[in-house]
Parts: C-alpha cells; sequence; structure tokens
C-alpha cells in the first residue's frame, strides 16, 4: 500500500546489508542509527520520531507536533552523539532538541535568527 515505506541498509561499499518495510502515515525526512543498533527516523507530516530495530520491528514513538519540552516542530535531520543522545533538528521549530534513546527529552538549544 502507499502508507508502507522501505528502509534499506548499507555497507560503506554501498552493498544492501538488509531493508524492511515500516508502515507509516507520513513523509520520512531524517535517518540515523543508534548506538544500539536501532534505526532512528524522523517523520515531518507528524512531527514523530520512531524507533526501530535493525530487523525492522517498532520500538518506540516520541514527540508531536508542538513547542512544548519534547514536542518537535517538522524535525529534519538526525544525529547521535557518543553517549546515545538523539539530536532532532527542526524545521520550523530553528532549533536543536535532544532526546535520549527512550524517547525522554533532555535540552533544546537554537532559535530563529533575525534578517539584518
Amino acid at each position: 500500500s502507499d502508507n508502507n515505506r522501505q528502509v534499506t541498509i548499507l555497507n560503506r561499499q554501498g552493498q544492501v546489508i538488509r531493508s524492511f518495510k515500516i508502515k507509516n502515515d507520513g513523509s520520512l525526512y531524517g535517518i540515523a542509527l543508534s548506538r544500539t543498533g536501532n534505526v532512528i527516523v524522523s517523520n515531518i507530516s507528524n512531527s514523530y520520531i520512531s524507533i526501530y530495530t535493525a530487523a525492522g520491528e517498532f520500538v518506540r514513538q516520541f514527540g508531536g507536533e508542538g513547542k512544548d519540552q519534547g514536542q518537535l516542530s517538522v524535525p529534519y535531520g538526525l544525529t547521535v552523539n557518543k553517549e546515545g543522545h538523539i539530536f532532532v533538528a527542526e524545521y520550523r521549530g530553528h532549533c536543536v532538541s535532544v532526546f535520549t534513546e527512550e524517547g525522554t527529552f533532555l535540552y533544546r538549544f537554537g532559535h530563529e535568527g533575525k534578517a539584518e
């Protein structure tokens, strides 16, 4: 169906290691791998972050549209630091929100700049 998206994991040589389909109700944008090997995906349509095992099993989802702590506003880019914290760049929020892999909100930094 149109609600199925595929995640494909490649090695450094560009060869497919594995792929899996995920059910999703929006537009996937950012993707990262956690330190534990889970796949982290941002959804810009509903402002959620979803986490899947490397085999494609759904683990958890967090975020959701909003400006309160733990909510996101169009999450684009993702990365994970050496402590395993997930950094989420918010397009409409003009900031970066930081979470644990369990989805616990830690802090947010940045804001919209001013045109000079």
